[in-house]
């Protein structure tokens, strides 16, 4: 069986979701606990790739994810 990285199974208590905008280079940090309420903590990095907006350009989907 085999099991996909996600946001529960990635982030410890701690640790941070680091997010960079590949258009504008903006960069976020999320907590553990922020990613979770935000994402779902079942969601892949490739989710959150997906998903993310930049928040100063606006964006979609051109995010560089890391923790």
């Amino acid at each position: 069986m085999t099991m996909f990285q996600n946001l529960h199974r990635s982030l410890g208590r701690g640790q941070t979701l680091k997010l960079q905008c590949e258009a504008c280079d903006h960069r976020a940090t999320l907590s553990a606990q922020e990613a979770a309420a935000l994402c779902g903590a079942d969601a892949t990095p490739m989710d959150i790739r997906r998903r993310a907006r930049c928040k100063a350009c606006g964006v979609e989907g051109r995010v560089r994810v890391w923790i």
